[in-house]
């Protein structure tokens, strides 16, 4: 069966192979002369399956090598991808003693057929009856507690007695690695063919047999996962082809063996019922759980390879030899070897050559596309989030910038008081009395006045200049404490909000290799707090000491208005003494005169007011002066405040700001590379489908 983006054989050409006659089957892993001559001037000519390659599709398994190659390294960089291993048997080639450079070439480039299954299944007895020797070590113990790779020696001149050679190899896995070589004129199947059997993945000899096994799944151009009649496709089973078999997206073959266990337990029907059964259970859950009908094949390994040894040791046979044979017939091990004819024929074993390599970089590319995806959604919350602080931070300070008014309308307020109480005075004074300050005899009204006109500001300012100055201090403290309150329940508020998914980024809990670096605290702002308040005393100190005392303005007050007075009362009784005279005769009567007179006493009754109103002015400018002085303090001091609460709550989420922002720039690398890869995929699978036609 084939996985979606594997090699397909299509269905004329499988009927085809499946009628393959025993001419054929005497060809079984035959070599292509043809196309061996064709590829002869190449150096690696007669190194496994690249004899059967032309230059064009070596340079494509090349470039399939360096996509898988490509797609393990993107893996690595995504995170939370499943890498499938490097190959292994390119590291048995590594650690072989003799001829060390032939086999780093041989190797890799053999048709691989990987048996897998639970310990106990048969995989060893399937193996001995392909070859028609009992080569590997069987029974009902988990017994295959390593890895046995068959392929064909060398050189067989330099064993000229064709013995088996058995190498320890050592990989690094935890099951142990043994090379057995043999002979290719006493095994043809081997001639291009690497065999290889695995630990059980349920053997309780080591529960670390199933990664061992796991990681020669790189390795296979085709996986025989056999599963045993007495309990076909257990949970296990279903479990380990799900989650490890499929995702490497190769071709696999279904073998319910010991069939002959239901043949001895059914009585003289041969138990052809209940195989019938096995057969239709095996198929139905496989095809739910690969999502395509599977090749199930229910052979007898071990009445195969009875009838093998008892017959033609070393036979290779076909579904329709010795229909004379009950044994060989209940085996059916004949449509085994005949769908392995069909199957590894010269040209589908190099299609599935240049074709596997690529299925597994398509396998990865897909996962890290979803894994990019997935990450690329936990980023789009991040970094909604990161905005949605951001407009709650600006609308915070905007609040704070209302607060920050208010408290400075109150100080205004406070000024303003204070500088309008020389207009509250002459609202207490009539005309005459401010005649009488002129001529000296209204100091006391005056001072009656201004007690009065500060009854009001007394209450709220207070009379004196260090009441005024703690009362300032007072209402910017107050607003200092409710900045540095709000910023601290700003700070924990969104820290609150995100912590979470910051606990999630920085334990790795997402699940990528993307971790947030450094730790998010609430802001701490006391030591800003004491020292805006400290600030906020020394420049409303600064600003008020040199305010004068109330009883020191009161006199310069009297004294501004003692002149005014004086000015207006010289101006209105010479204006009225002139008129007197001449009215007397004792000036000379004329127009002109009694002109001069009268704008004299006019003049002077018009100075008063206006002399008065100047004094008041002046002195609310100075007062006005000195607020604008102390509001410029003020709001630089508190400017700067909230500047530093924004820069200490920006450094609070810092670390998850970096962390977003290098997610952003790593994911979209990280897209192009994948693009690119399955660019590079999809235009392969063309260039290898038309170089294999």
């Amino acid at each position: 069966m084939h996985f979606r983006g594997s090699i397909a054989i299509s269905r004329r050409h499988r009927n085809r192979c499946l009628c393959t006659t025993l001419s054929s089957s005497s060809r079984f892993f035959s070599s292509d002369k043809s196309t061996a001559t064709s590829s002869s001037d190449n150096d690696n000519s007669n190194l496994g399956l690249s004899r059967l390659l032309t230059n064009e599709q070596r340079e494509l398994l090349k470039q399939a090598h360096q996509l898988s190659s490509m797609s393990r390294s993107l893996a690595k960089q995504v995170g939370n991808v499943k890498i499938r291993e490097e190959s292994l048997l390119v590291d048995i080639a590594k650690h072989l003693q003799e001829g060390r450079e032939r086999a780093l070439d041989v190797l890799p480039s053999l048709f691989t057929v990987v048996f897998a299954g639970e310990f106990n299944s048969g995989k060893s007895t399937l193996i001995n009856a392909l070859c028609g020797k009992e080569l590997l070590e069987s029974g009902v113990l988990p017994t295959t507690d390593k890895i046995t790779v068959l392929m064909a020696s060398e050189d067989d001149e330099s064993n000229p007695n064709n013995a088996i050679k058995t190498i320890q190899v050592d990989t690094g896995v935890v099951a142990q690695t043994e090379l057995r070589l043999l002979p290719t004129s006493k095994y043809p199947i081997l001639s291009d063919l690497c065999i290889i059997d695995t630990p059980g993945t349920n053997a309780i000899l080591s529960l670390q047999h199933t990664s061992s096994t796991l990681r020669l799944l790189h390795d296979a151009d085709l996986i025989v996962f056999v599963t045993s009649a007495d309990r076909p496709f257990s949970e296990s089973e279903r479990q380990i082809l799900l989650t490890s078999i499929k995702p490497y997206r190769k071709r696999v073959v279904l073998v319910i063996n010991k069939i002959d266990i239901l043949e001895r337990r059914q009585g003289d029907d041969h138990g052809q019922q209940t195989k019938r059964k096995v057969e239709e259970y095996v198929i139905e859950h496989a095809s739910d759980l690969l999502g395509a009908r599977p090749v199930v094949i229910p052979v007898s390994g071990r009445d195969a390879l009875s009838w093998k040894q008892l017959h033609r040791p070393g036979f290779v046979g076909s579904e329709n030899e010795s229909n004379s044979n009950n044994l060989w017939q209940r085996s059916n091990f004949g449509k085994l070897e005949t769908f392995l004819t069909a199957t590894l024929t010269a040209s589908s074993k190099i299609k599935t050559k240049l074709s596997n390599p690529l299925g597994v970089a398509e396998g990865i590319l897909l996962d890290c596309k979803q894994e990019i995806e997935r990450r690329q959604e936990d980023l789009n919350v991040d970094v909604a989030t990161l905005k949605l602080l951001r407009n709650d931070s600006e609308a915070w300070e905007k609040d704070m910038q209302s607060i920050l008014e208010r408290h400075r309308s109150r100080i205004n307020k406070e000024w303003t008081t204070r500088a309008h109480v020389v207009h509250r005075v002459l609202d207490e004074l009539t005309l005459i009395d401010q005649l009488r300050i002129g001529v000296g005899i209204g100091q006391s009204i005056f001072a009656r006045a201004w007690e009065t006109a500060n009854i009001t500001s007394a209450s709220s300012t207070g009379k004196d200049t260090s009441s005024f100055t703690n009362k300032l201090i007072s209402i910017t403290s107050e607003c200092s404490e409710t900045l540095i309150s709000g910023a601290k329940k700003q700070g924990e508020d969104q820290i609150e909000y995100i912590g979470k998914r910051v606990s999630a980024i920085s334990t790795g809990l997402k699940g990528n290799n993307s971790k947030m670096i450094g730790k998010i605290d609430t802001p701490k702002f006391q030591r800003l707090g004491d020292e805006l308040l400290a600030s906020i005393i020394s420049v409303v100190e600064k600003t008020t000491k040199h305010i004068p005392t109330d009883s020191k303005c009161a006199d310069d007050v009297y004294t501004s208005l003692c002149r005014t007075s004086m000015l207006s009362s010289l101006l209105i009784s010479s204006g009225i003494c002139s008129t007197a005279l001449t009215l007397g005769g004792f000036l000379d009567m004329s127009q002109g005169m009694l002109l001069c007179s009268s704008t004299l006493a006019v003049t002077g009754a018009a100075s008063l007011p206006l002399g008065s109103s100047y004094v008041a002015r002046s002195f609310e400018k100075e007062w006005k002066s000195n607020a604008s002085k102390l509001e410029s303090g003020l709001d630089a001091l508190f400017s700067d405040a909230l500047q530093r609460i924004n820069t200490h709550l920006s450094d609070a989420i810092a670390p998850y700001t970096r962390y977003v922002s290098t997610e952003e720039s790593s994911l979209l690398s990280l897209h192009k590379q994948m693009e690119s890869g399955i660019a590079n995929a999809t235009r392969l699978r063309g260039q290898i489908n038309k170089a294999c036609e």
